[in-house]
């Protein structure tokens, strides 16, 4: 199913980096834009590359998540500490010629590139295609409308300068806006638009790729991982709620609810759905499809799989020594403080006085009142869908479990040390399947829609409605049917969370768009758009590598990185850089 993506990724090197003149050379197997693309099979091979750069090495490849949002949200600490700039990060003092931005941000605009090539094949092939035709044209067009809004949305929800909120901020600056593929650097040094310009250029494909995608619904298994017309209607509800234009989410937010054919999955399909399994669930509208690569590591678009798994991998312990050992890179673990946010105050693992990580120190109280608190549903059950708890968790290695451990080079005994467990590899180690994470990544699904929803109805005046979504959410975390009541609902609005921090302690909204998500990449743009880095670093406070340092006036956007600003005449770099 995968591999015309890569074999686009040179086929579409030549479209939409090469001149006419170099192209055209004395190679009857080479690619000439004279006569590509020409049918409807030479856009689905381009649309195809346009599709494998979301997993490119700058995007879900590897960066986002453990090269990004994971470090700027504290959703993770880092064990490594030998990378100055992912310490930096993770203090939230990103500078412009940090590694991972450099690698983030071409990686976007190259989807960007390819969408407009794709689109430009689009105009070109139509030109001579039977009604037929004309149809599947159409399809391929929505969804590069989609795919381009979808690019576009990473580069402004990073880069912008700022969010829009209560109508502020729109003047601010925002992307380049461009609609054509670029045939010379000169067409690339283009000036940023506004940032209402840029989220009112999102909203312009995603209503074009709804309009073109209506009634579309993709059943066949190598089309699945297509964008269809709940993907686009979702994804631009939830465009409306990030602008804050809330009646045009409010009418769409509830069309999608009412009108998919959507349904929160139960429980024990959602504590696995994030390891490859129940792929295209009831819950999804958008999933980024991956599937395990022995022939090609992860990390860039060239691999079927995902080097996240490998960065964020779980370590284990040792059968011959009893301390840690590495799964694979075990590079990045959970925040010890997103321990306690869900709700688990039950000591350490190790005794006071513990000198050294070892399986021999455990406290065996600790262990068995852990697994009480998990049974009785005493600590949010999204703790355990979202982490592998050290000495009570366990994970295979070449065929047989091993518990996990305190996690590797975490020099400090008494923190705590788990292990990431979405997107990770439970049937084995990721080395064990080259470094290639087949996990599809659910980009989207009608958890967020409901949460999206319920923030939309607070925002509009109903409140009791909006209390109720929230609870269908809260009530699957707790193993509850969806739409009637459960003990374990909120009883309003302001009601206590199991966050014991200022932040998420009385907001219900909040609590459960971060632990729903937790892991999922999300958070860290919650945060920008409702401002609240101030209160999260005070929080966090630190990670091992120091203490967190914010500064409203810069943090929220991230620097323009320094090949783009030397590349680029036109480009202005955000404020505090």
């Amino acid at each position: 199913m995968k591999l015309p993506k890569y074999i686009l990724i040179f086929l579409s090197a030549f479209v939409c980096s090469c001149s006419p003149d170099f192209v055209e050379i004395d190679n009857a197997t080479a690619i000439s834009t004279a006569n590509y693309p020409n049918t409807v099979d030479d856009l689905e091979q381009l649309l195809a590359g346009v599709y494998a750069t979301q997993h490119a090495g700058g995007i879900f490849g590897r960066a986002i998540g453990p090269y990004s949002t994971y470090v700027l949200d504290h959703t993770c600490d880092l064990s490594w500490q030998g990378s100055p700039n992912w310490i930096q990060m993770g203090q939230n003092n990103t500078l412009p010629n940090d590694a991972f931005l450099r690698q983030i941000w071409p990686d976007l605009w190259r989807g960007v590139q390819r969408a407009n090539t794709l689109l430009a094949g689009v105009t070109r092939v139509r030109e001579n295609a039977s009604e037929v035709a004309l149809a599947e044209i159409d399809l391929i067009r929505g969804q590069a409308f989609f795919l381009r809004a979808w690019y576009y949305f990473y580069l402004t929800a990073f880069w912008a300068e700022t969010f829009i909120v209560d109508g502020v901020g729109g003047e601010k600056m925002g992307m380049p806006i461009v609609t054509e593929a670029a045939n010379s650097l000169s067409e690339t040094q283009i000036s940023r638009a506004t940032v209402k310009e840029t989220w009112d250029f999102i909203i312009s494909d995603l209503v074009t790729a709804a309009e073109l995608l209506d009634g579309k619904s993709w059943t066949s298994l190598p089309d699945k991982h297509k964008a269809d017309e709940w993907s686009a209607k979702g994804f631009l509800a939830k465009v409306y709620v990030f602008v804050q234009d809330w009646e045009s989410a409010k009418v769409l937010l509830n069309e999608v609810i009412s009108q998919s054919n959507k349904a929160l999955v139960p429980f024990d399909v959602y504590s696995t759905m994030f390891n490859g399994e129940h792929e295209f669930n009831s819950e999804s509208l958008y999933e980024l499809n991956l599937n395990v690569d022995i022939t090609y590591p992860g990390a860039d678009d060239r691999s079927m799989g995902s080097h996240i798994g490998t960065m964020i991998s779980p370590s284990y312990v040792s059968p011959t020594t009893g301390t840690a050992s590495a799964s694979a890179w075990c590079n990045v673990f959970p925040h010890a403080k997103n321990i306690t946010r869900f709700g688990f105050d039950l000591g350490h693992y190790f005794p006071p006085g513990t000198t050294v990580a070892n399986v021999s120190n455990v406290d065996p109280h600790y262990v068995a009142a852990s697994k009480k608190a998990k049974s009785d549903k005493t600590v949010d059950p999204r703790l355990w869908v979202a982490c592998l708890q050290p000495y009570v968790d366990s994970m295979v290695v070449n065929g047989t479990k091993y518990p996990i451990s305190h996690y590797l080079d975490i020099n400090e005994i008494n923190m705590e040390a788990w292990s990431f467990r979405k997107y990770i590899n439970l049937n084995g180690t990721e080395l064990e399947i080259n470094r290639a994470n087949g996990s599809n990544i659910l980009w989207l699904r009608l958890a967020d829609i409901y949460l999206l929803y319920a923030e939309t109805l607070i925002r509009t005046g109903n409140n009791a409605d909006a209390l109720e979504y929230i609870n269908k959410v809260k009530r699957r975390a707790y193993g509850f049917a969806v739409d009637e009541p459960s003990p374990f609902d909120y009883k309003s609005l302001t009601d206590r969370t199991m966050a014991s921090d200022p932040v998420l302690r009385n907001d219900p909204l909040k609590y459960e768009r971060w632990a729903e998500f937790f892991g999922e990449f999300n958070w860290w743009f919650d945060v920008c758009r409702w401002k609240i880095g101030a209160s999260e670093a005070a929080y966090y406070e630190k990670i091992r590598g120091g203490a967190i340092e914010w500064a409203d006036d810069s943090d929220y956007a991230q620097p323009i990185p320094i090949d783009e600003l030397n590349a680029n005449p036109s480009m202005v770099q955000n404020p505090g850089y």
